[in-house]
């Protein structure tokens, strides 16, 4: 494990584990050490991880990260447009799916799955973005502890500039960029969050094509706690420069096993919850749509002005 201090006064862990490292006959104390989340207690998602595992275990290697803060960028909450008590919510930046934690119960971890979209600009000499995570709170709570795929692109002429990466970021502080693990249009990317404490979490970011594998542990920024009120799989226009950006053409983005788990050991499905359609004036711009329990897809329906 290596401690790294971030330009924002951030201190953070990341992990090296040898290439001999066998996380399926490692104990508890041993995957921790060397980066790995727990094994689940379900015997689903213990199944899981042992195929995904055994999938990829031929070319999966673990980069030694390095990071930069982007102070002209975050993600942050989700700013509502209408909410109702089921069904199809409205939001100004969001679009996807949420869930609630059952009562008397919060969120723990979460997962998702998906492919990185090939972004467009739908208008020439503009930069527009589009941020494809998973996050815990930011519905409802004044924080949001999020990681996902950057994608922001720009077109000029004949001309298209793409800058595609993955982050973190746990709001109110700024996004995250993880500046050495590549990913590009078509990977597919897995990430979990898992929180350890109200006030500290680890992300695993893996890329599924080809075995690149990153985790950070982290804690929150000062005088906030996670509240696992809530847990999501969005498609987002962030705020850039103090702004709202515009959004790019992602096409559509579906989020698999999108699965989120109680500190009592409970399963919340991301398609069981309420899908969130993103607006702006007065149009929808991009759709959540639940498609089965543990699908959700985020489908682009035109630019924002």
């Amino acid at each position: 494990m290596k401690t790294i201090s971030l330009e924002d006064g951030q201190k953070i862990h990341t992990f090296a584990p040898s290439a001999n490292f066998n996380p399926l006959n490692a104990n508890e104390a041993e995957l921790v050490r060397n980066g790995f989340p727990a094994i689940p207690e379900s015997g689903a998602h213990r199944e899981r991880f042992n195929r995904v595992y055994n999938q990829i275990k031929h070319k999966l290697h673990f980069v030694e990260p390095t990071f930069r803060v982007n102070k002209d960028k975050t993600h942050g909450l989700r700013i509502r447009s209408t909410r109702t008590a089921a069904g199809t919510e409205t939001s100004t930046n969001w679009s996807g799916a949420v869930v609630n934690a059952p009562a008397g119960d919060s969120f723990k971890w979460l997962e998702g799955d998906w492919v990185v979209p090939d972004v467009d600009a739908p208008t020439q000499n503009k930069w527009y973005y589009s941020a494809s995570w998973i996050g815990l709170d930011g519905d409802g709570s004044n924080d949001v502890f999020q990681a996902g795929v950057e994608c922001e692109v720009y077109r000029s002429g004949s001309s298209i500039i793409r800058n595609i990466y993955p982050w973190w970021e746990w709001y109110p502080n700024y996004e995250v960029q993880i500046t050495n693990l590549a990913v590009s249009p078509g990977d597919m990317v897995t990430m979990l969050l898992c929180s350890t404490s109200a006030t500290a979490g680890v992300v695993f970011f893996t890329n599924r094509t080809t075995g690149a594998s990153v985790s950070v542990s982290l804690t929150a920024p000062a005088g906030t706690k996670l509240a696992g009120n809530c847990a999501e799989w969005i498609v987002e226009a962030p705020t850039v420069g103090g702004s709202q950006s515009a959004l790019a053409d992602y096409g559509e983005v579906f989020f698999n096993v999108c699965e989120a788990v109680t500190q009592k050991g409970v399963t919340v499905y991301g398609g069981t919850g309420n899908n969130i359609n993103m607006v702006a004036g007065g149009s929808t711009v991009s759709d959540g749509i639940l498609v089965a329990p543990t699908v959700v897809e985020c489908l682009y329906a035109g630019a924002i002005p």
